[in-house]
């Protein structure tokens, strides 16, 4: 055949002139490496990986060109103690973060708004403000000395007051300020004081939505074409939280860093380390393998060495046709290490076998190289056709991947068939070891003894494989792709499990506030719908009732709060007098009514075990009791000023623009009614507000359209690799049996990699789906360069031998072995990655590599071993 004749003539120049060929690809090699090194850019966008074409992309794109400022934004989850706690906690954040404008941008914290602090009392249903107000009315004189003295001694005058009134029984609202009051206390005597929540007291429990957790947002500044795409921001919230742990407003309090930007650049930060630790640990893993299967140092070397300069090539040839790597591509050196060795492994064994038929080094090369160059040709056209399955599809992330890898593998071929000879040339390695063959031929002599037996058994596998495939499950949620331990990852999860605080909301734009209003009752109709809300649900409701409370209490508290206070700080003896006038009024309280309250008694022991002599702790003690009692007080004189019903025009412009777009489109959220993380759940949430809504956005939005595209880009990718590699096979084999032999082992080992994902709980994802076109385009050598060889024999076998022997105990087998083994080690090191996704893939393509290693050299050999008795057996029929 001519292309044989090329071949012959190509290899035979350059092992006349090995030395240029060696010192011209190197050169060649170090440029590519520069080149790449200098042009190759990273994209670490994830929305990026669908095409831009899609409708929700399309949605996504639009929603965010209307509320710019609320993309990619980071979110700190404050939780303390008291609600007094998180607000002073959040504020004290947000003056830190503050600090490098240039990093960190429109940084708030929403529950600090003066909106919430002025309205305050109008967002409490009607009957809690009723009860509120029937509390405070009873409080009135206490309210009045707390109000002129907001320190320990009015607290004292406050405490004489009541409890000589009421002796050792007090009423249910000061029984929970004493029990507040001693832990307070005991929390300073233990030397660990935790701030009393005069807030969380008054409101009587009924704290707002999120209890004591508040939120720190901010905009932070990125670079996209970095995998340290926002680090410095995050570097500068991180630090601002340790600064924040030593201060007082700190103390108790956890800070804790999610939100998309924390997540993506967690996954970054994951990425690129796997990546690298991959593609070192592949390289020393191939390595290994190719030290056990050749037994020869200087072809080993030779075949690494050919690995490198081939890698800086397939880098250079990836600048040059995508320009970029993608959150999945930058796995492409495991990937070239993985692969590229086949090459090297089935041309350095022949090699050897050539030697030890008696050729001398030179024709043993062109020998080698003109057996397995037909075969290496065909495989990388089908790992090609495998890695590219993607391109037409709308999963963009995987269409990169395959360009970069499958022409990776043209590059591998081209060197392999250069590089690779002249260096052997150079080194002229010997023929490995002796004992190789003996153990080759127990192996052979097993399969060909219990063929039958063989093909019974892996029949039978593929029954129950197919009975498993119901089992078998997408999940398209990308942060179970992530590393579980990740602070981002665990937040993201606490936020998730509580439908007021879910990031799984569904946004929808309406062409106003009223065409956004006229759309909720619909939307509160729907299944799996907690709540919807609107730039209108910052106006209370029942606000003429709760007005009339309101000035029912500003007539009667009016006096105790608007009198002078003395904010000046108390001197260390005056605290001491503070503290000696409480203990006589407890004392007093309980002399007065021997079986006093426990609360009572818990106070006076507390303050006993302080110091009266120590101003630290009697400033700690003042602190610890008072120091939220001034907010308390100013919060509740802005709230007995309001006379007047809300509107949506009171609502400030800090609330308006995340509601109410610049051109007056308005915003819908919608809220789950429970935890809906797992993607099928999401997809239930989804879809309904998709039907009344097609223009929806939100993270339910994009996982169940994003899983379609995915799902939809799956079957096409695997129909056009089978497709396309079984035309090109029949094209080159020119013969149905040919090509019926090779797709076998493939279509076994896919049965049997989906079975074992359904088994072992690892389903399938954004990253992973590329495993069964893989598994095609990859697989699909081993069987080639099997029944390549075996035709060859077939044709050539002598009267007398057996067939299923010498097949078995060629160099090929052992060449599948090797390479299969070195392809599978390299995709296993990306099970190591802590990124779930990486690690999912890495964990399925060694699965299914070693599935098509068992069918390639157990199953194949034995299906052949069949094929040629029953040819045999009619050719004697026939015969006779």
């Amino acid at each position: 055949m001519w292309e044989t004749t090329m071949l012959a003539r190509l290899v035979t120049a350059i092992c006349r002139r090995p030395a240029v060929t060696v010192v011209a690809v190197l050169l060649l090699a170090v440029l590519g490496g520069w080149y790449s090194a200098v042009a190759l850019k990273i994209n670490t966008s994830a929305a990026e990986m669908i095409s831009p074409d899609v409708p929700f992309r399309q949605h996504d794109k639009a929603y965010d060109a209307a509320f710019p400022d609320t993309e990619d934004r980071i979110v700190v989850v404050i939780d303390a103690p008291s609600p007094d706690q998180g607000d002073a906690a959040a504020s004290r954040l947000a003056e830190l973060m503050a600090s490098r404008p240039d990093i960190l941008s429109n940084i708030e914290v929403p529950s600090a708004d003066p909106y919430f602090q002025r309205y305050g009392l109008l967002f409490l249903e009607t009957d809690k403000l009723q009860d509120l107000a029937t509390r405070l009315a009873g409080a009135q004189a206490a309210l009045g000395m707390l109000n002129g003295d907001p320190n320990l001694r009015g607290l004292a005058r406050m405490l004489d007051l009541v409890l000589g009134n009421t002796g050792g029984e007090a009423p249910a609202g000061l029984t929970d300020l004493l029990g507040r009051l001693a832990d307070g206390a005991e929390s300073v005597a233990d030397g660990t004081p935790a701030r009393l929540s005069w807030t969380g007291l008054v409101s009587g429990g009924e704290e707002d939505r999120l209890g004591n957790r508040r939120f720190v947002l901010a905009q932070p500044s990125l670079d996209n074409a970095s995998f340290a795409r926002g680090r410095p921001s995050l570097s500068v919230v991180e630090n601002a939280i340790a600064t924040l742990r030593t201060e007082p407003a700190g103390q108790g309090v956890t800070a804790r860093i999610t939100g998309d930007m924390a997540l993506r650049q967690t996954e970054l930060d994951t990425v690129a380390g796997s990546a690298g630790i991959a593609s070192v640990l592949s390289f020393l893993l191939v390595s290994a393998v190719l030290i056990v299967g050749m037994r020869s140092g200087r072809l080993i070397g030779a075949v690494m060495g050919t690995l490198l300069a081939g890698l800086l090539l397939a880098a250079a040839v990836a600048t040059l046709s995508v320009g970029q790597l993608n959150l999945i591509s930058v796995t492409c050196a495991v990937m070239f290490f993985g692969l590229g060795d086949d090459f090297g492994s089935h041309l350095s064994l022949r090699y050897q076998e050539e030697l030890r038929r008696g050729l001398s080094p030179i024709p043993a090369v062109i020998a080698a190289s003109v057996g397995v160059g037909p075969a290496l040709t065909l495989s990388t056209l089908c790992a090609a056709i495998g890695f590219m399955s993607f391109v037409p599809t709308d999963y963009l992330g995987l269409a990169e991947f395959g360009i970069i890898s499958g022409l990776g593998m043209f590059v591998a071929l081209a060197i392999s068939l250069t590089l690779l000879p002249a260096l052997i040339v150079l080194l002229k390695p010997g023929p490995g070891a002796a004992a190789m063959q003996t153990e080759d031929r127990g192996f052979a002599v097993w399969v060909e003894r219990n063929s039958r037996r063989i093909l019974i058994v892996s029949g039978i596998a593929a029954i129950g494989s197919v009975l498993a495939l119901p089992l078998v499950r997408l999940d398209v949620n990308p942060l179970n792709l992530q590393d579980e331990t990740a602070e981002a990852v665990q937040t993201y999860r606490d936020l998730a499990s509580r439908p007021e605080t879910s990031p799984y909301s569904v946004n929808i734009l309406a062409a106003d506030l009223d065409a956004a209003l006229l759309m909720v009752p619909t939307l509160q109709g729907l299944p799996e719908v907690g709540g919807v809300r609107t730039l209108a649900s910052y106006v209370p409701d029942d606000q003429d009732a709760k007005l009339a409370i309101i000035g029912d209490m500003a007539l009667l508290l009016g006096p105790s709060l608007y009198t002078p206070s003395n904010a000046t700080p108390l001197s260390a003896g005056e605290r001491q007098a503070a503290l000696t006038d409480i203990r006589a009024a407890l004392g007093r309280a309980v002399a007065d009514d021997g079986k006093a309250q426990p609360e009572i008694r818990r106070l006076q022991d507390a303050l006993g075990r302080i110091p009266a002599d120590d101003p630290a702790k009697l400033a700690a003690l003042d602190d610890t009791l008072t120091a939220s009692l001034p907010g308390l007080l100013d919060r509740l004189r802005a709230g007995l000023e309001v006379e007047q019903p809300v509107t949506v025009d009171d609502i400030p412009d800090s609330l308006r623009r995340e509601w109410i777009a610049s051109d007056g489109r308005a915003r819908i959220e919608v809220q789950p009614e429970r935890d809906i993380s797992d993607s099928r759940d999401m997809q239930a949430f989804a879809e309904p507000i998709m039907a009344v809504a097609p223009t929806a956005t939100g993270a339910p939005v994009t996982v169940t359209e994003a899983g379609k595209v995915v799902m939809g880009s799956f079957r096409e990718a695997t129909l056009l690799t089978i497709g396309l590699i079984a035309v090109l096979l029949l094209a080159i084999q020119r013969s149905v049996a040919s090509v019926l032999l090779i797709l076998a082992p493939l279509t076994l080992g896919a049965l049997y990699t989906l079975a074992a994902s359904a088994l072992l709980g690892i389903p399938f994802n954004f990253a992973n789906v590329i495993v069964i076109p893989l598994l095609f385009g990859l697989g699909v050598a081993s069987s080639i360069h099997m029944v390549e060889r075996g035709l060859a024999l077939a044709r050539d076998l002598p009267p007398g031998r057996r067939f299923g022997l010498d097949l078995m105990l060629t160099s090929t087998p052992r060449a599948v072995l090797v390479s299969t083994l070195t392809t599978a080690t390299a995709f296993a090191t990306l099970a190591l990655s802590d990124h779930r996704g990486l690690s999912s893939m890495g964990i399925l393509l060694a699965i299914a590599i070693l599935f098509t290693l068992i069918c390639s050299l157990i199953v194949l050999p034995s299906l052949m071993m069949e094929w040629e008795r029953r040819s045999r057996g009619k050719g004697k029929h026939h015969a006779g």
